[in-house]
């Protein structure tokens, strides 16, 4: 349901998905999540957009390429590098 809402509303919101969806915070945000860690979905500038068939494809190779602290974000590979607690 979020999915769909999404590519039927691009640029929506959490605020927006809570109040199209009636699911609380929690749940809306379980959703994104999942979709964005499947690659579906990503946010920019608080809004949320699909992915396009491409962007996914591309995701989905880099993430296997992708470790040591790059990200995929906002159409950017990023460096931040995980923070070591004990040193």
């Amino acid at each position: 349901m979020i999915y769909h809402l999404i590519t039927g509303n691009p640029g929506c919101n959490g605020d927006t998905l809570i109040k199209l969806t009636g699911l609380g915070l929690d749940t809306v945000n379980a959703s994104l999540a999942r979709l964005k860690r499947y690659c579906l979905v990503d946010c920019f500038d608080e809004s949320w957009h699909a992915c396009s068939l491409e962007e996914i494809i591309f995701r989905k190779q880099m993430t296997s390429l992708l470790s040591d602290g790059f990200e995929i974000s906002g159409g950017l590979i990023r460096y931040r590098p995980e923070k070591e607690e004990n040193k």
